[in-house]
């Protein structure tokens, strides 16, 4: 696809890296510096400002199939969409840092003036770590959407967890699959034979009442109630407490040293939600939380150094789960490996949602995994495609089946069920693999028909 990225931010350059190896890209920037960073890129630089229309001709956006406005003014983003639009057909992608831009222009407002997507990364972020935190244990927690299958990953600390087992032996439920193990780096579709070790991630994906027994095995907490302490009340940290507020069961606490923006949340939010007015990094305030009692702590603070540092705190004060917001996506896996238990990044977020919306391969991407180290995809079967049993295929190594959906109806599979045409298949694999079931399919078709050529001849 044509793709137009404007802004060499590093949401911009985060972008270009992600789909530069399949598109044709163009990036629109002034910064000497942001250029320097795509000059090692494959792709075409346009010197200029994004709203000057002589700027967006030389970037040939009549021609453009996608427009991605990232640069850091909310202004030029909503401007050069709109001037976009008037240009071509290009979808477009507006990125906004600020709530009444994306108040404004996500509802009627925004559809009279026919941007396509206004984004608000922080609002992506505070709303996924709600639903994280409807699994106590979780570290990811996807749904798909109009059916009945869910992904869960949880990390194996435990020998209740499995520490030292064999995925056979770990009595998993019917309508669950395990589709990966993430062990440091790697990515291991695993099979039976597959001994868990300890601080493996390992990924679930099942129907919704077969997954809550797994919940169940991995729940850090001994009863229904959850005890949510929320370090930091600006964007995210108010927009995580409005996603709580339906939540009868959990108990939330919000920490804002800033005593205007308290005083706002405490207006704005329900009043089961506890407002402090202190300073979440302070050590000795820390320790009257009794976080040996809370279930999970999310940092959210405003910088990552301070975001680590009431993490470590926390997790010295024995808090069950530590979720943290890490401005800078270098921070992620360091802060995983000193033992966050799930950091996450809004502008990794937001590149996984617009990169699922615009994928045209011909098999669609439904869900990232691991920060992009895996993905889910949905491809359907040929018409042609012989009735295939799963334990009959031998899928290529690094693929696994993770959901067969037929009709209206979702299966979690099992070695015995078919692979029958039309079927929608749900198929997990590492980023790098995700070509390769396409091809396995018509491979199959081939021989199919070549045997049936040989029987006909014979």
């Amino acid at each position: 696809m044509k793709i137009i990225i404007s802004g060499g931010t590093e949401l911009g350059i985060l972008f270009a890296k992600t789909l530069v190896a399949d598109n044709d890209l163009r990036v629109i920037e002034t910064s000497p510096k942001a250029i320097e960073q795509l000059e090692q890129l494959d792709l075409q630089i346009i010197r200029g400002n994004p709203t000057g229309i002589s700027v967006l001709q030389e970037a040939q956006v009549a021609d453009a199939d996608i427009f991605i406005a990232c640069a850091h003014s909310d202004e030029v983003n909503v401007i050069s969409c709109l001037a976009v639009k008037q240009l071509g057909i290009a979808k477009t992608f507006c990125f906004v840092n600020k709530s009444h831009y994306f108040q404004t222009f996500a509802g009627e407002l925004g559809e009279k003036l026919a941007i396509d997507k206004i984004i608000w990364p922080e609002m992506y972020l505070g709303e996924y770590i709600a639903q994280i935190l409807t699994v106590p244990g979780a570290i990811d927690v996807k749904f798909f959407e109009n059916e009945d299958l869910k992904l869960l990953e949880f990390r194996v600390k435990t020998s209740e967890h499995g520490v030292g087992k064999m995925l056979k032996d770990l009595n998993i439920p019917k309508g669950v699959l395990v589709v990966s193990l993430v062990r440091g780096e790697e990515v291991i579709i695993p099979s039976g034979l597959t001994t868990l070790h300890r601080n493996d991630k390992i990924i679930f994906v099942g129907h919704e009442s077969a997954m809550r027994k797994i919940e169940n095995r991995f729940k850090t907490g001994n009863n229904k109630n959850m005890n949510v302490v929320i370090i930091g009340g600006g964007n995210v940290g108010y927009i995580l407490g409005k996603a709580l507020e339906p939540f009868t069961n959990i108990r939330v606490r919000i920490i804002e040293k800033s005593p205007v923006q308290a005083q706002f949340l405490a207006e704005n939010l329900s009043e089961r939600i506890l407002i402090l007015n202190a300073d979440g990094a302070d050590p000795a305030f820390l320790k009257t939380l009794q976080l040996n009692e809370c279930d999970c702590l999310v940092a959210l603070t405003g910088n990552d150094e301070r975001n680590f540092y009431v993490s470590m705190h926390a997790k010295s004060l024995q808090a069950k789960k530590i979720i943290t917001r890490a401005h800078f996506s270098e921070s992620i896996d360091f802060f995983e490996k000193m033992g966050v238990d799930v950091a996450l990044s809004s502008q990794l977020n937001a590149i996984q949602s617009v990169t699922k919306q615009i994928s045209k391969d011909s098999i669609d991407l439904f869900t990232v995994v691991e920060k992009g180290k895996a993905e889910i995809r949905e491809t359907t079967v040929p018409s042609d495609f012989p009735p295939s049993k799963l334990m009959d295929l031998k899928l290529p190594e690094g693929i696994i089946i993770a959901a067969i959906k037929r009709g209206g109806h979702t299966i979690v599979p099992c070695g015995q069920d078919k692979i029958k045409s039309g079927d929608h298949l749900r198929v997990f694999s590492a980023t790098d693999k995700t070509d390769v079931i396409t091809e396995f399919l018509k491979e199959i078709i081939r021989n199919s028909a070549n045997e049936k050529e040989t029987g006909d001849k014979q």
